[in-house]
């Protein structure tokens, strides 16, 4: 007679969705830790929000545009002094830092607060 009892059953199956994984996981595990080190050095983006925060006044820009490159300078370094730093939120706040210096500089603006030199 046959021992059911120990026949082993299909267990339940967890499907896992490891974006930007590094590294090979081979075999079946029950236990996984991965350390991914691969992102973005908050640091940088504290240099650019002050960077940004002592240049403003030089670009030349109209004073509501001034306002608003500072506003969104200070919100990256917010968010890159924050417990948790969010790689997309960064990404996003430098990108409009970067659009709104670009958008400075097509102005014709100059160092110096003064479009002509």
């Amino acid at each position: 007679m046959q021992d059911h009892t120990k026949q082993q059953r299909p267990g339940t199956t967890y499907n896992n969705f490891l974006p930007n994984a590094q590294g090979v996981i081979i075999g079946e595990q029950q236990n996984v830790t991965q350390n991914n080190t691969a992102g973005i050095d908050p640091s940088a983006l504290l240099q650019l929000a002050g960077y940004v925060g002592q240049i403003s006044n030089t670009l030349g820009m109209p004073d509501p545009d001034r306002v608003e490159l500072e506003r969104v300078a200070q919100e990256l370094h917010d968010e890159a002094t924050s417990p948790n730093p969010e790689p997309g939120r960064m990404r996003q706040f430098t990108t409009r830092v970067k659009n709104m210096l670009v958008e400075a500089g097509a102005n014709g603006s100059r160092p110096g607060g003064h479009p002509d030199g």
